[in-house]
């Protein structure tokens, strides 16, 4: 087996790549000017029921991280099957011009979450208040209080696994 640092962290990549994960898009906004923010993640997890909580670990390098810590919160929105256009221009930095474009996106109104953006009848709009971060590499792990909770009633939700979108089903 190969030692080095780049040989492992190439087979670690592989084999996340296969492994299943739910997939959402967290949003967030600006407090400075109210901008939106937001990005495709598999990152995230529940942490606990009493209190409700859940996790996400969100590079400090990417667009998002400066304005959701200063927001202090977070929107994780699942995605069911049609709701996949969602993903490219979370994902894909050459779409960015068409984030927050589709016509299914709101504005949450309750006041702790006043500014963030859910998607509109997705199987589940999870929001957030950040109650603690740990720094770790080049990403926060953030541990968000669950405040609220938009469903829709769908239990269709979509992950990521082997590099696209996939539909978990039982196998017994």
């Amino acid at each position: 087996m190969p030692n080095d640092q780049t040989a492992l962290d190439a087979r670690l990549r592989r084999v996340l790549r296969f492994m299943p994960a739910p997939l959402g898009i967290v949003t967030s906004f600006d407090p400075e000017n109210g901008a939106p923010v937001g990005l495709a993640m598999s990152a995230l997890m529940p942490v606990c029921l009493d209190p409700p909580a859940m996790a996400i670990c969100v590079n400090r390098s990417g667009s998002a991280h400066d304005a959701m810590m200063r927001a202090g919160r977070f929107c994780i929105n699942l995605l069911q099957a049609g709701q996949d256009g969602h993903v490219r221009p979370f994902a894909d930095p050459a779409a960015r011009e068409m984030r927050f474009r589709q016509d299914d996106w709101r504005q949450h109104v309750h006041h702790a979450h006043e500014g963030l953006w859910y998607i509109d009848k997705a199987p589940a709009a999870i929001f957030c208040t950040i109650r603690d971060s740990v720094r770790f590499g080049t990403h926060d792990l953030l541990v968000g209080e669950v405040d609220d909770l938009i469903t829709s009633g769908s239990d269709d939700i979509v992950g990521w696994a082997n590099g696209s979108l996939y539909r978990p089903t039982p196998i017994c």
